[in-house]
């Protein structure tokens, strides 16, 4: 994640100090500045978060939205670049309608503000990545508050809507690290919800969230396969309608199932009527594809409501979370993955990892990294002395060691010679 994050700083320092007053230089400078942000934090570390962060970074120190007024005055160009360099085809598209708008308004503020409503539009029939969609979204708040149109100002100005999404934008931040501390470490060890199987053993589960993949899966089943590995899917439903022989072989091939919800949304903020329909939904769907009803549920992204864990305990579920994630969904390179999992295991960790899914969706993203990482880890985890079981025999472990140490305090109470 410091890779990420680094990028940002520099994508910023090029957004803000590489300025030329120039008329002439400036706009192909500011061009190449959003072009060739996004070619090099991706020569320098490859995903699809590079280019989120690189993106928003560059804008960022262009306009420097947040503390001062709006300063960069062609913002424009440089999202141009960005753009041109995600997709081509869509920069030249976005260039047409621009002209297109000049000629029909006649003003070049109205008309960049009424074009960048086309780019998150037109972004959804260009890509398929969260992360690059979330950037054409970016791009339309920058160029939507700099060139607001003068008709909209006298009822709200540009600066108050800076300072609102400024404002959600902490607000969001901070919600994620409430989520992250107490929601996904948990506040301690609920009853129905396992984060790892006893500790007696040097025993792990390999789990993969959001498949299948018509992709990823196969090959994640082939490594396994040959290395005679059993693991854990969570599988999401829609995705199971899609890909139904992938999620057959799954089952076939002797590894575990569970439910991930139909279309991977989070439960917190869904009513009770749309959490049942999200778990029942993706519940049917696995049954009448694979012929098992799923007993297992892992939420997304480890988020659960209060009406969502009383309903999975109704419905004879039980809840499984994870103690070691791999962080593999940021699409790190393999080597990183297998450090975040090798340096992090202990006996009776639950190990997460994708076999599909995306930044906010259940699907699109790559995770041939993960594919690649995966050998090494299992590798690694058997040279340690690890033996790999399902979720449901590490639960079955824990109930035996439950049941096991049950019976001799009960038998140590009774005869304190035993």
């Amino acid at each position: 994640m410091y890779r990420l994050w680094i990028i940002a700083a520099l994508s910023y320092i090029i957004g803000g100090y590489f300025v030329v007053r120039d008329e002439k230089k400036k706009y192909l400078l500011d061009f190449a500045k959003g072009y060739l942000t996004l070619l090099l934090s991706g020569l320098y570390f490859h995903s699809d978060l590079t280019y989120l962060f690189a993106s928003a970074g560059v804008l960022a120190g262009h306009t420097r939205p947040i503390f001062y007024k709006f300063r960069g005055d062609t913002t424009e160009i440089v999202a141009l670049g960005i753009v041109f360099s995600m997709a081509p085809v869509m920069g030249l598209s976005l260039l047409f309608c621009f002209l297109v708008l000049l000629k029909l308004l006649k003003n070049y503020d109205n008309a960049i503000f009424a074009a960048s409503f086309l780019t998150p539009a037109l972004s959804f029939k260009f890509f398929r990545s969260d992360s690059f969609i979330a950037i054409t979204f970016i791009i339309f708040a920058g160029l939507a508050v700099q060139f607001w149109p003068s008709f909209l100002e006298k009822r709200i100005k540009p600066v108050l809507f800076t300072r609102m999404a400024f404002g959600l934008m902490v607000m969001g931040f901070l919600l994620l690290l409430y989520f992250n501390k107490y929601v996904y470490k948990g506040f301690g060890m609920q009853k129905d919800i396992i984060r790892h199987g006893p500790q007696h053993f040097k025993y792990v589960a390999l789990t993969f969230d959001d498949g299948p993949d018509p992709v990823y899966t196969p090959e994640i089943l082939d490594i396994l396969k040959e290395k005679n590995i059993p693991a854990t899917f969570f599988l999401i439903g829609k995705n199971v309608e899609t890909y139904p022989d992938i999620a057959k072989r799954i089952v076939r091939e002797g590894h575990s199932i569970g439910n991930h919800t139909y279309t991977h949304k989070s439960l917190i903020p869904l009513s009770a009527r749309a959490t049942f329909e999200e778990i029942k939904k993706a519940e049917k769907a696995i049954e009448n594809v694979t012929g098992l009803r799923p007993t297992l549920f892992r939420p997304p992204r480890g988020v659960y409501s209060s009406y969502a864990t009383k309903l999975l305990r109704d419905e004879r579920y039980t809840i499984v979370l994870w103690d070691v994630s791999a962080v593999d969904w940021t699409e790190l390179p393999p080597k990183s993955i297998v450090t975040n999992v090798t340096g992090r295991v202990k006996p009776g960790s639950i190990i997460l990892l994708h076999d599909s899914g995306d930044l906010v969706t259940f699907k699109g993203g790559n995770r041939s990294a993960t594919v690649k990482a995966l050998p090494e880890i299992i590798d690694s985890l058997r040279a340690g002395g690890y033996e790999f079981v399902t979720v449901d025999q590490m639960i079955f472990l824990a109930e035996l060691m439950q049941t096991e140490e049950q019976e001799y305090e009960n038998n140590t109470r009774n005869n304190p010679a035993y």
